[in-house]
């Protein structure tokens, strides 16, 4: 098997697989712009993290790697423009997963599917409340399947071609895993790939990848 392609962060120098990095690129007019996997031309990685965010911004990391002047960017705007790829990104997958019919929506049909063990992924509406979902996410703790917050309802049912949705569930394993390696990109305070709902478990079994660090340089 041939050896994952490797970059380290512009901020803590971590060496990570590439597929778990923010690319950061030049845009139109001098502005900064962000790819969730490769694309063309001259590009510098990030950690999903806002700390590393905040150390390349303020350290001035993102026109020193890239060689070129670029127009101011607030942190913020950063990580608005990685969770609006993003969440774009996830809309693509459910419908992709949908039309493979490997995704199931409605809190009835999650709950069914997260008893027989067939859900490999949650994914709650962000504006959903608390008690709307509280049975599904206790359910996907006993099933020790992955489950979390992500599209607004609206978008989460136009993901899976239904009226807006509270949380759906994805039952292939394959697909649940490009979601959260996806969801694994928006920026939180914590290492890259973590997150509070039990995001950890793997829906293909594996462990995690280990973190080389390195002193400088990016590769």
């Amino acid at each position: 098997m041939a050896a994952l392609s490797r970059r380290s962060c512009i901020a803590c120098r971590a060496v990570r697989p590439k597929a778990e990095l923010i690319r950061v690129h030049p845009g139109p007019g001098a502005a900064l712009s962000v790819d969730l996997d490769s694309g063309p031309g001259r590009g510098a990685y990030v950690c999903p993290r806002r700390s590393c965010l905040e150390q390349a911004v303020k350290r001035g990391e993102f026109p020193r790697s890239l060689r070129m002047a670029l127009a101011p960017i607030k942190v913020e705007a950063l990580e608005w423009l990685i969770r609006e790829r993003a969440f774009r990104k996830v809309a693509s997958l459910l419908g992709l997963a949908r039309r493979a019919r490997k995704v199931v929506s409605g809190a009835e049909a999650v709950e069914s599917a997260l008893k027989r063990r067939t859900a490999r992924l949650v994914l709650t509406a962000a504006d959903a409340s608390i008690s709307s979902v509280a049975r599904v996410r206790a359910l996907a703790v006993e099933a020790r399947t992955a489950c979390r917050p992500g599209l607004v309802k609206e978008e989460l049912g136009a993901a899976v071609g239904a009226a807006p949705r509270a949380c759906v569930a994805v039952t292939d394993a394959h697909f649940a895993e490009a979601v959260m390696s996806v969801l694994a990109k928006i920026p939180n305070g914590a290492e890259a790939g973590g997150g509070p709902h039990g995001e950890a478990f793997d829906p293909l079994g594996r462990a995690s990848e280990g973190v080389e660090v390195i002193r400088r340089g990016n590769d």
